[in-house]
């Protein structure tokens, strides 16, 4: 059975996208580009896109087109970029982010190996030569990434890809108008925190280890967060 064009036009997009072709954040071409490069109507580009779309690997905003979020698509369980709109949602994340990222740091210093602890630093060193905004924000979750397979557990890793779509995402929509602003909060702020919570993973400080992460969680974007969705409610 010959695949289809839609199946072959999506896989020369996914391919593209997860050999980083397209930096996050940047355009994605718009249909009427994609149909005239790849010689189909737009019909076949729409649903090809739309696949991207629900694989996790590109968002589309009305009036704005169409963005990269991730590199990988994210299996199974998902969260929209366009759901986190909503502040109140937003909020729960962080939230469900907080109580599952503590316990994983908790126990990446119990089981973290050596390799562990160098992809954590990794993550470190990579943030410490950021001069763009798609990287800060990678620097930024491939962090969080690195600590959930230090835990030592598949699902905390699963739940984590999914999260990372969803948080790139919303920070790619959320800071596009002030993308120096982000850099700026990496910098000063969360890469200082971040080494704390490293040091405390390859110490092997398991309570320190979460005390330091849910603090990091519940700083100042977080009560920006819980600001903007208590407003809402109040709508």
């Amino acid at each position: 059975m010959q695949p289809s064009l839609v199946s072959i036009v999506a896989k020369r997009l996914r391919d593209e996208i997860e050999q980083r072709r397209f930096p996050l954040g940047t355009a994605f071409p718009t249909d009427a580009e994609l149909a005239k490069g790849f010689g189909v109507s737009r019909t076949v580009v729409r649903e090809a896109v739309s696949s991207l779309r629900e694989a996790g690997l590109i968002s589309t905003q009305r009036g704005r087109g169409s963005i990269v979020i991730a590199y990988t698509a994210s299996p199974g369980f998902r969260i929209s970029a366009e759901e986190l709109e909503s502040g109140k949602r937003l909020l729960h994340l962080y939230e469900f982010r907080s109580l599952i990222e503590t316990e994983a740091a908790g126990l990446a210093a119990q089981r973290r190996t050596e390799a562990d602890v160098q992809r954590i630093y990794d993550a470190l060193q990579d943030g410490r030569s950021i001069g763009s905004f798609d990287k800060a924000i990678a620097a930024d979750i491939d962090f969080h990434v690195a600590i959930a397979e230090a835990a030592r557990n598949e699902y905390f890793q699963r739940i984590m890809a999914t999260i990372r779509t969803a948080t790139t995402a919303r920070a790619l929509m959320r800071f596009e108008t002030d993308r120096e602003s982000y850099v700026e909060l990496y910098r000063t702020v969360l890469q200082k925190e971040h080494l704390d919570i490293a040091d405390a993973i390859r110490d092997g400080h398991p309570s320190k280890a979460r005390q330091l992460l849910k603090k990091h969680l519940g700083g100042r974007r977080y009560k920006a967060l819980l600001k903007s969705a208590l407003e809402q409610m109040d709508e």
